[in-house]
């Protein structure tokens, strides 16, 4: 068992939770959650029972990544880390997050909200977000797009992402606490089950996320991101834009730099502002991330 170190006697070579996961981008609830259920993480502690982590974490988390990212189950991951056999000679299992998918899918097709709600919320308590979001979501929905039933079960399916999105997201810091706030809108014709997991991702960054769950056109995204003009704007737009819809961003665009474009759209519009316009929503996100004037929460 550890000793616990006076809180007023930090050592510089430790660090707080919040640190821990800014540098990692894997969120509180998760570390604590690696740590207390499968037992991957051991910090010390001060006085007052506050974690404090070393380089030695950050490592640590690293690894659990990139074999979460193969496909091992996260229940595995302690048995490898003890291991000490070399990270390219571990065992890739990407065979459990296809079963995730299959399960997934199979509970879409049955229409079972409470199922589909129950695999996604246990998907995210145990990895983060934007693993979940390219192991499990993106190919889930990739498949559904290929649905003969009239997208029936692609729209069930995001309408539900959409529904856990916002019930986590809302849960969450809200604009009181001081966090940068994001208000993500999606462009007619796109996708909102992207910005569902950009909100995600977002929420636990301890961003205070608004996910907008209705199209909006090129001008009414304008007066959003004007009535708005506090917070950041990212609008997503796949598709083209006609003619006077480009002339309208592109005028808009360089008079407010909490406005962020992405998609298609703005890209064959030829639109380039630096950091504003971004070819894909996870560039978008990293440019947030690196924009967040708030740090992760300082609960231990």
């Amino acid at each position: 068992m550890n000793t616990a170190i006076n809180d007023d006697q930090q050592p510089e070579s430790h660090f707080p939770i919040r640190q821990l996961s800014a540098r990692t981008q894997v969120n509180t609830v998760t570390l604590r959650a690696w740590e207390r259920r499968y037992g991957l993480l051991n910090p010390q502690r001060t006085a007052k029972g506050h974690r404090l982590y070393s380089e030695k974490d950050v490592l640590t988390i690293e690894r659990i990544l990139t074999l979460v990212a193969r496909g091992v189950p996260i229940g595995k991951v302690k048995v490898l880390l003890q291991s000490n056999v070399a990270m390219d000679e571990q065992v890739s299992e990407t065979g459990n997050w296809q079963h995730a998918v299959v399960e997934l899918m199979a509970a879409v097709k049955l229409f079972s909200v409470s199922k589909v709600e129950h695999l996604i919320h246990n998907s995210f308590a145990n990895y983060p977000a934007p693993i979940c979001s390219e192991l499990l979501l993106e190919p889930l929905f990739s498949e559904l797009s290929f649905n003969e039933d009239h997208g029936a079960t692609l729209g069930f399916a995001e309408s539900e992402l959409v529904r856990y999105a916002l019930m986590r997201s809302s849960a969450k810091i809200t604009k009181k606490n001081g966090a940068d706030t994001v208000v993500l809108v999606a462009g007619n014709q796109t996708p909102i089950w992207r910005l569902a997991l950009m909100a995600l991702e977002l929420a636990d960054a301890k961003f205070s996320v608004h996910l907008l769950t209705h199209s909006f056109s090129v001008a009414a995204a304008i007066e959003l991101a004007r009535k708005f003009e506090q917070d950041y704007t990212v609008f997503y737009q796949d598709g083209l834009w006609k003619k006077p819809d480009q002339d309208l961003m592109a005028n808009v665009l360089g008079k407010n730099d909490r406005l962020l474009l992405c998609g298609t759209a703005p890209m064959l519009a030829n639109l380039y502002e630096e950091d504003s316009v971004f070819e894909n929503l996870k560039y978008c996100t990293s440019s947030l991330l690196k924009r967040q004037t708030v740090p992760c929460d300082e609960r231990s």
